[in-house]
């Protein structure tokens, strides 16, 4: 399932760039074109084809950092969709060949160029914080997270006119400070949310290649204000797009839910659990959908509903790997006492 604050970092590598000959724009007509078909692959959950055209890129330009960008974005989509660590090994390395390319072509490029090689970086970092944040250690990812403005802030330095880096900024504005807690009250960090949010307005207005980017990221920016129907119109725009993908559902099915809008959760969720049937993975997410149907069904007093939903774990329980039942354990218990109860 993919979280709040990831969406932007998710699909944030979907920038087609090529290193130019002299005189030509780093990002120019064909790379957008390419962008937009890796948009469609990815937020369909159709990483393999995604991944075909990282490994071509890479194979082609073995020097553009893009590529090992690329490939590190798609596979790191994919284990938060699958939420499971599939591919580690990978995407630190990609990630690493990503900084050592960035940093040596920073030395010796066009103010834009670098611009574009610091907004790499800053995502390199972004996808490092929110991988270990899901993966790894809590500590390197604060770390990694909030180092990850001094890269794009360097961007703006070398070209203030490249818009996308500010869907990295209001990301990392709104976040830092949605999250930060006690420290804002301390003073060790300012509430610079409506700053995340303005900036993310902004790439979306005006961004080369970060317009969805930035504006799926607003999905989760509304539904953490509490901003419901803003963040269901986003989200319902994004399903419509991109059909095939789970990406849009969950933060639409929360949303439902939080409403009391049971019915229509328990439908979101439902689309989910079937994109799910011909590949539950670990069945971490397919336990997350029965627990939210059934409390949904709960709510609305469907209590037969609730129970059957329940007693359908009868039917995967067994293929749950131990260390999803300690993960999962709560939603588990929850569903086995529901499945124990007589219909009403």
């Amino acid at each position: 399932m993919i979280r709040a604050g990831s969406l932007l970092f998710i699909a944030v590598l979907l920038i087609a760039l090529e290193s130019p000959a002299h005189g030509e724009l780093y990002m120019n007509s064909a790379r957008i074109e390419c962008v937009q078909q890796a948009y469609k692959y990815l937020f369909n959950d159709r990483f393999a084809e995604v991944d075909s055209i990282y490994a071509i890129w890479i194979k082609e330009n073995p020097e553009d950092p893009l590529g090992y960008a690329f490939r590190a974005g798609a596979l790191f989509a994919e284990m938060s969709d699958r939420e499971e660590n599939l591919h580690e090994e990978q995407f630190l390395s990609f990630l690493d060949s990503t900084k050592i390319l960035s940093t040596q072509i920073i030395d010796t490029c066009d103010a834009t160029t670098a611009a574009w090689m610091y907004l790499f970086l800053g995502h390199a970092k972004a996808y490092r914080s929110l991988w270990e944040s899901r993966f790894g250690s809590l500590m390197t990812a604060l770390r990694q997270g909030l180092s990850t403005i001094d890269k794009y802030e360097a961007g703006l330095a070398a070209d203030p006119s490249l818009y996308d880096l500010y869907a990295g900024c209001g990301s990392y504005h709104y976040w830092k400070s949605a999250k930060a807690g006690v420290l804002k009250w301390v003073g060790i960090f300012n509430d610079e949310k409506d700053k995340g949010i303005a900036e993310l307005y902004l790439a979306a207005d005006s961004s080369l290649v970060h317009q969805e980017v930035a504006l799926s990221a607003l999905i989760w920016v509304w539904l953490d204000r509490r901003e419901y129907d803003s963040a269901a119109a986003l989200a319902e725009l994004f399903i419509e797009r991109y059909p095939e993908g789970k990406t849009f559902r969950w933060p639409l099915a929360q949303i439902l839910f939080r409403q009391g809008k049971y019915e229509q959760a328990a439908a979101v969720y439902g689309e989910i659990r079937a994109l799910l049937q011909s590949s539950p993975g670990n069945y971490y997410n397919l336990i997350q959908c029965d627990y939210y149907v059934a409390q949904c069904y709960s709510w609305s007093e469907q209590s037969t509903r609730a129970i059957e939903i329940a007693r359908g774990i009868k039917h995967y329980e067994e293929f749950i790997p131990d260390a999803i039942v300690r993960r999962q354990s709560a939603k588990l218990n929850y569903l086995g006492r529901l499945a124990k109860r007589r219909n009403q």
